[in-house]
């Protein structure tokens, strides 16, 4: 179950009368909620988003994600769900709720104007926003002992608060909202209600201000009243106390038992400490015996220490005749060492002067290598030109195959118009023949002498 803080109400965590007062809101704007799309801004526990039945969809928000986890688990449904998101920055689009509700969020924001202009931008023109809030003068008598809530970021007294609505939207009324004692005369199935509520002379003293703000006009101003089923107020009062007073006594028997344990660890406190003095007492009087040892072995030890001094003497002028030996032997070695030095000097120099070698050889492979990528470079770069040419070639083949093609086509051509040549030829002979002994026809001089008969020229 989520945890109650103090602040968030909780459904069986709290006091009925709380939760009455909590959810009376939540039936008031109910009215409201018919057929409409709903926002309930800063829903907590989920409660409240549970009340509007009647409407045709239901989104609760919350900053909190343990809030939001617990309102879908418990009160989630197909036409209410429940995300986290901030009541400053509503992430939804524009007009798209009818009504949007707010009870007890505004207080709670540092940038409370944000809550505002933001459900004027996702209400539709003639949606409404439900919004409530603590009476800053009430909670400031109420709380003068237990000093401010530490939950609250900014609380408002009446004129502030209608004039912050104002700012925002062109209609407003306001409600107030106060716990009152009631006598209710209830049938067990009412055919209707009577409620005789005169209104607030001087609502800037009431316990909470609930306003209904919208673009458009608001005629709703008549009095609400709510009677729970639970509205038996001295029953619930005595549930109350009785469940109190059950937890009161399950907390004097946790008491209790903490008393007695903590009697038992004292006993058992004292028991060691008797037990500790007696042990010290043993260890006093062992303590006394292992001091005379200790004298007995002492007076031993010195006497030894005597007679090893003596022997060490007599070892250590042993020690310096074998140290004047090792000496000599050791400037031997000094010498040897010496000469080896010398060697490995020498073979150092032999060996720096072949990496030398070495590396100047290695610079010239290294160059020579260079030299063999450039021709091998090269000779790819030939090879590909090859290729070029020998595709150029084959090209240039093809072209000339085709032209020599081309060329036996037209010499055969040639061959057929010289073989059709000779008898055009031969006819035209023949008629240059005919036409010269026309020419030459005495009938055709005659005529051409009377102005008779064609013109034929000779050759």
């Amino acid at each position: 179950m989520l945890e109650f803080t103090g602040e968030r109400v909780v459904p069986g965590l709290v006091d009925p009368n709380l939760l009455n007062e909590h959810v009376a809101r939540y039936r008031f704007a109910a009215r409201f909620a018919a057929g409409a799309v709903v926002l309930d801004a800063g829903c907590g526990s989920g409660y409240g988003s549970a009340e509007f039945n009647k409407a045709s969809s239901v989104v609760g928000i919350d900053v909190s994600a343990e809030a939001v986890r617990h309102a879908a688990q418990t009160f989630g449904g197909p036409n209410v769900r429940f995300l986290r998101a901030t009541c400053e920055v509503l992430p939804f689009a524009n007009e798209t709720f009818d009504l949007v509700v707010a009870f007890e969020v505004i207080e709670h924001l540092e940038k409370w104007r944000d809550l505002l202009s933001e459900a004027r931008r996702i209400l539709r023109p003639a949606g409404r926003l439900l919004v409530s809030t603590p009476n800053k003068a009430y909670y400031a008598e109420t709380r003068a002992a237990a000093g401010p809530n530490p939950f609250h970021v900014h609380e408002f007294e009446y004129s502030e608060f209608r004039d912050a609505l104002l700012d925002v939207f062109p209609h407003v009324r306001l409600w107030s909202q106060n716990h009152s004692e009631s006598i209710v005369f209830a049938p067990e199935t009412p055919s209707q209600g009577i409620l005789d509520a005169p209104g607030d002379a001087a609502p800037e003293n009431a316990h909470f201000f609930l306003a209904v703000c919208s673009q458009s006009s608001i005629g709703e101003a008549a009095a609400y009243a709510w009677v729970p089923a639970a509205g038996n107020v001295l029953r619930e009062r005595e549930r109350h106390i009785a469940l109190l007073e059950a937890e009161l006594n399950q907390k004097k028997e946790w008491l209790k038992q903490g008393e007695d344990s903590h009697a038992e660890l004292l006993r058992a406190h004292e028991d060691l400490l008797e037990e500790l003095k007696a042990t010290h007492v043993a260890y006093a009087k062992q303590n006394a015996g292992l001091e005379e040892e200790l004298k007995t072995a002492r007076a031993g030890y010195e006497e030894r220490i005597a007679g090893l001094e003596k022997e060490l003497k007599a070892v250590h002028s042993g020690y310096q005749e074998r140290i004047a030996i090792l000496e000599q032997e050791g400037f031997k070695r000094l010498e040897w060492v010496r000469d080896l030095e010398s060697q490995l000097e020498r073979a150092r120099h032999e060996i720096e002067r072949l990496n030398r070698e070495n590396e100047s050889h290695c610079a010239s492979i290294l160059d020579g290598r260079r030299k063999v990528e450039s021709l091998e470079h090269e000779l790819q770069r030939l090879i590909e030109e090859l290729q070029r040419l020998n595709q150029e070639q084959q090209r240039a083949t093809l072209e000339l195959e085709r032209t020599k093609a081309d060329v036996r086509s037209l010499e055969a051509e040639l061959q057929r118009m010289e073989a059709e040549r000779e008898p055009i030829e031969a006819e035209n002979n023949w008629l240059r023949a005919e036409r010269q002994k026309i020419a030459q026809s005495k009938w055709l001089r005659l005529g051409r002498a009377l102005g008779l008969g064609p013109i034929v020229k000779s050759d």
